[in-house]
């Protein structure tokens, strides 16, 4: 029924359930299968444990043709998880299959403006685990998929975004992996002498390292720091005059500047930055896209680029709002200041904490191993819960995130190891007593 995928284990993968797994099972055979409930003769998509109709348990699976209609579709230009964005644009659709499911998928080998509602679609299926494949859909009519060399080729996607880099290849950043059980990794920018500014070859390493580091589950904190004297003192003056033409300006802006606040926003660590020295421009803003922020009392922060003219085009003006009062966060950004100081923007609400000099390098060390030291998975889902929280949803569905991800973190292996020792306890107490009872009697 559908072709087999070259297969790419850097996307996350789906996390398979007793309920679930006879239809992963069938998608690696080539199949697409629908749940069936023998009792009202309700079809189910996705597979759930009970009919969400009648709640009965008396559940099936049916084959489906794998043909399908567009029912509706968008086409993703921006603003994805960055693992994503080497398949930009690419459509997202539901679809109509012939068992009166509508479900959510991916049209793939065909032009984005090519796809159209009611278009008559087939399921083919891309391999992303040795236990999984993804249902996705292609264009019945053969002359709207888009031409192979190899007609036997199905192509769903770009080629994942390669930068060819190593730890060991950078040249303006270092990538250290250290603490217990090296669950720290601290990236420096390393340009001190031009005070760790950001030039292209820096955005596209710190790219390729936070975009690294996501995937190495045992590290639970980035530490986010720089070289010398500064943390980082903005964009590079060297790379001003080929953004004056248009085109440049614009891929600086959403492109490599973009790329670099999402890789380190979205970063699956918590991410802390170390801030030692000047902290500018640029600089203040990948500062911004971190988790928390320690300072050194005698570092100076600001941002200057009202004073050209324009403003902060790495995400200043949208995060610094989120990071502090609105009315100071103006001030910032309006003053165009580059003086301020440490204890001065932590009274304004943007610090985590100010150090003294003397005292900075011992007490940031104190802070990160504590976090270190907790579960890498448990940091990452407080993570994520309080960023959903903090977007602006209502707190009805802050705490349903909330508690879906403890009851994530609740069923994790380790966890279910040390509650069987809490179901186990009540079976020793009662045994203990019985015991007890009867040396008492024994005694009498």
């Amino acid at each position: 029924m559908g072709e087999e995928y070259v297969m790419d284990t850097q996307k996350p993968v789906p996390v398979i359930q007793p309920w679930t797994r006879q239809f992963w099972t069938a998608t690696k055979q080539g199949k697409l299968l629908v749940q069936h409930c023998s009792d009202c003769n309700c079809n189910i998509f996705f597979p759930k444990k009970v009919c969400p109709e009648c709640w009965s348990e008396n559940l099936t699976w049916i084959e489906s043709s794998g043909r399908a209609k567009v029912y509706t579709f968008t086409v993703m230009r921006d603003m994805v998880e960055p693992k994503f964005m080497a398949d930009l644009p690419y459509v997202i659709a539901m679809v109509d299959l012939d068992r009166g499911i509508r479900m959510t998928t991916r049209i793939v080998n065909c032009k984005h403006e090519n796809v159209a509602i009611g278009m008559d679609v087939a399921v083919v299926f891309q391999d992303v685990s040795p236990e999984c494949a993804l249902p996705m859909f292609q264009p019945v009519d053969p002359s709207l998929r888009i031409e192979t060399t190899d007609p036997e080729e199905i192509e769903t996607k770009a080629p994942e975004l390669e930068t060819g880099l190593k730890p060991e290849d950078y040249q303006t950043i270092r990538y250290e992996i250290t603490g217990k059980n090296n669950a720290i990794c601290t990236i420096t920018l390393n340009r001190p002498d031009k005070y760790n500014a950001i030039n292209r070859r820096m955005a596209a390493e710190l790219l390729d390292a936070f975009r690294r580091v996501r995937d190495i589950p045992g590290v639970g904190v980035v530490v986010l720091t720089g070289a010398g004297k500064a943390f980082c003192t903005g964009g590079d003056l060297e790379i001003f005059p080929s953004l004056a033409e248009h085109q440049n300006s614009l891929n600086w802006l959403s492109h490599d500047g973009l790329d670099v606040q999402r890789a380190i926003a979205g970063c699956e660590k918590v991410v802390i930055g170390k801030i030692n020295g000047h902290c500018l421009a640029g600089g203040l803003e990948i500062a911004l896209a971190c988790d928390l922020l320690y300072a050194k009392a005698s570092a100076k922060m600001g941002t200057t680029e009202i004073n050209m003219g324009v403003l902060p085009g790495w995400g200043g003006t949208a995060r610094m709002p989120r990071s502090m009062p609105i009315f100071r966060a103006r001030e910032v950004i309006f003053s165009g200041r580059k003086d301020y100081t440490a204890n001065e923007m932590y009274d304004m609400g943007l610090l985590t904490r100010v150090f003294a000099d003397d005292a900075f390098e011992a007490g940031f060390e104190e802070v990160v191993n504590n976090i270190a030291s907790k579960k890498p998975i448990a940091l990452r889902m407080g993570k994520e819960i309080m960023a959903r929280s903090v977007d602006g949803c209502d707190i009805e569905t802050a705490l349903a995130v909330e508690r879906n991800g403890i009851q994530w973190l609740t069923y994790a292996p380790d966890v279910q190891a040390v509650m069987d020792q809490f179901r186990a306890r009540p079976d020793q107490l009662a045994r203990q007593q019985k015991q007890q009872n009867i040396k008492s009697d024994v005694q009498q």
